[in-house]
């Protein structure tokens, strides 16, 4: 059955900011309502299905070497706090090439395809809504040529912190796309990764990267709420 929205999400077993803390929040987390694409390995997606079990998933077995940003690994800086492995990095900022791979698998007929944190922080300590994500009268009301968003640790825009010195994310790290936008902004989103990712800056993750795209041509993207993961209420 089509479903208007396929979330996608991923997780691998990697050095991360939250360490084992995953297996306490899947058991809400991953309890969304809605169709998922989840991409891992063996591994992970072992440890997904059970918390998965009768919801609609469709897994992609995709090992971290095979990322198109795998490339840039030994240009990767890692940060104690902010990004501890160089994987993590790579998590990150493969997320919109998920989101690609997901819309031309078209395994749900859907019109939009948004990316969700496996350990989305809004549903860390609550469980999500039992009845199905999103409304799609909700959904469909939403712009088909724009990358739609909510913020992330500011509500306003500040342009003067683009300088390139500061760790800088206007926009958070959850997403959606209409079908007919993924492609054109990937090759976007794609110029940027290639630009910065080779630079030696552990502060080139996707929410920085994609603010960067922001900053110079805002009219790309659609701000929906504040805060991280708040597309989600939002549309339920």
């Amino acid at each position: 059955m089509a479903s208007p929205l396929t979330l996608v999400s991923g997780y691998w077993v990697i050095p991360n900011k939250h360490d084992n803390k995953f297996f306490e929040w899947f058991d809400r987390t991953l309890k969304i309502n809605c169709p998922y694409v989840f991409f891992g390995n063996e591994e992970s997606i072992n440890i997904v299905k059970k918390y998965r079990e009768g919801l609609p998933t469709h897994y992609v077995l995709l090992e971290i070497k095979d990322f198109y940003t795998y490339k840039y690994y030994d240009s990767i800086q890692t940060h104690p706090i902010h990004c501890p492995s160089k994987e993590l990095n790579l998590v990150w900022n493969e997320k919109l090439f998920l989101i690609q791979k997901a819309k031309d698998m078209d395994i749900f007929g859907s019109e939009f395809f948004g990316w969700v944190d496996a350990g989305i922080c809004i549903y860390r300590d609550i469980m999500p809504p039992s009845n199905k994500f999103p409304d799609e009268n909700k959904l469909l009301k939403l712009p088909k040529d724009k990358l739609l968003f909510s913020s992330s640790d500011y509500m306003h825009f500040i342009p003067k912190f683009l300088d390139g010195n500061n760790y800088y994310h206007y926009i958070s790290g959850t997403y959606m796309l209409h079908k007919t936008f993924v492609d054109y902004f990937v090759n976007i989103y794609k110029s940027y990764v290639d630009f910065y990712l080779p630079r030696n800056d552990w502060k080139n993750t996707d929410q920085v990267i994609l603010t960067y795209i922001y900053g110079q041509t805002p009219e790309l993207f659609f701000k929906l709420a504040d805060g991280y993961g708040a597309i989600l209420p939002l549309l339920q």
